[in-house]
């Protein structure tokens, strides 16, 4: 994610829609407008978030949120880090006792690195194994597993990208091999807290637009040119979400949404139908799902939104400044927000059932194949198809199929398409790439 725009204003009015989609929670952090700039959800109870400074977000704070109830209650703490100075990278929790801190030097004095807490953030040990010793050399982002596993991303050094794996929880690092990396092009870097996960898949994203990923929980790499020049630039900057190891979202500062089905190999442009739009910051698939949430931050275009149909179509939630957003499921999410006071606002909760009023079972059984395709298409997880149509990227029906398990492609130009499946279970609607 990118780093957050200063706190303007707080808008003291919402859209009835809002009360319906979020519900706000108090964060505990003691100082009003501060928010919370990056989530770590652990399951349906326990969520991290890293605070941050929303009058001025250059005044380093070190301070984190917890919830152990699902979001309705979060209390605050410190990164008692040994070096006040030092800012919060990235965050990766195991649960509610175990968590682990990514920090990044803000003067030329200062050695960032990875601290580990056991004691559910009362204190913080620096795991000494990771180097970043080099000059300029910190983390970016950190993802663990719960079974010890772990990677940990800086950006290039003199050799190379510095990204170590750990397999014991972080007590020793080795860092990887450059041959299982693509080499960084000239002056590209990654950027704090930009990384994605979906089961053993990873991603990051860079200053030159492009996206690296890794299938095998970072052992080795690919690397893909995304539709845009930088995905944290001042003029141009971007964020993505993956609701599983194949099908993603990308989403400009400008509110432009772009799809894959190959993880990220190649993009294509939703042209979005109808009058509500995604904002310009961050976004998130709920995993498994059609479903998307997207926020803003910028003041002058701040709010948050929703789509259930992979972006095609949006439906506007608020007009109020969120930070981040992060969803674990169809129904635990969160986004931040500012405090107004130690026990007031700071962090919204997902409180709806939009995104699950379909029936996700049938979602996530239901799929299609071969995809990319030439000609015929398999539709698998359902034995009763009642309507099949084919939607072009703006949602427009473009060709109304006879309601079969296969369907023929001929005929269709090559690009990317969207099936919408009906059955007696429920409407799925797929991305499609026709060859």
């Amino acid at each position: 994610m990118r780093s957050p725009l200063p706190f303007a204003c707080l808008l003291l009015f919402s859209f009835i829609s809002q009360a319906q989609f979020w519900q706000e929670y108090a964060t505990g952090f003691p100082t009003a407008s501060t928010g919370i700039s990056r989530f770590d959800i652990v399951d349906e109870n326990v969520a991290w978030g890293i605070g941050y400074n929303g009058i001025n977000p250059s005044n380093n704070i070190q301070q984190f949120s917890k919830t152990e109830d699902g979001g309705f209650t979060w209390t605050d703490g410190s990164f008692t880090l040994g070096n006040v100075g030092l800012g919060i990278a990235d965050i990766s929790a195991l649960d509610a006792q175990v968590a682990f801190v990514a920090a990044y030097p803000r003067s030329s004095n200062q050695q960032g690195g990875v601290w580990k807490t056991e004691n559910g953030g009362s204190s913080w040990n620096k795991l000494t194994s990771t180097q970043f010793t080099a000059t300029n050399s910190f983390p970016n982002t950190l993802h663990f597993y719960d079974n010890g596993a772990g990677v940990v991303a800086g950006d290039p050094i003199a050799d190379g990208w510095e990204i170590y794996l750990t397999s014991d929880s972080g007590a020793t690092f080795t860092r990887i091999s450059q041959a299982n990396i693509p080499a960084a092009q000239s002056g590209e870097t990654g950027y704090l807290a930009q990384m994605e996960s979906i089961d053993n898949s990873l991603w990051f994203t860079t200053s030159k637009g492009r996206i690296y990923h890794s299938i095998n929980r970072g052992a080795s790499w690919s690397v893909y040119q995304s539709p845009i020049s930088d995905f944290g630039g001042t003029e141009v900057s971007g964020d993505i979400s993956f609701s599983d190891a194949s099908k993603g979202i990308l989403q400009t500062n400008e509110g432009l949404i772009y799809t894959t089905i190959n993880a990220g190999a190649t993009w294509t442009r939703i042209i979005i139908s109808g009058g509500a739009n995604p904002y310009g910051d961050n976004i998130a698939y709920a995993p498994g799902t059609s479903s998307i949430i997207s926020v803003g931050s910028n003041p002058d275009f701040a709010g948050s939104s929703y789509s259930t149909d992979d972006g095609v179509s949006w439906t506007n939630i608020d007009t109020i400044q969120h930070v981040d957003v992060a969803f674990f499921d169809a129904a635990t999410g969160f986004s931040g927000g500012f405090t107004t006071s130690s026990d007031s606002g700071g962090v919204y909760k997902y409180s709806s059932n939009v995104l699950s009023s379909g029936n996700f079972a049938f979602a996530k059984a239901i799929s299609i194949y071969p995809n990319p395709a030439q000609d015929l298409v398999t539709i698998s997880g359902t034995t009763r198809v009642l309507k099949l149509e084919l939607l072009n990227l703006s949602g427009q029906v473009i060709k109304v199929f006879e309601p079969a398990r296969s369907v023929s492609l001929q005929g269709i130009a090559s690009g990317m398409y969207f099936l919408k499946i009906g059955s007696d279970l429920g409407i799925e609607t797929l991305p499609l790439l026709k060859k």
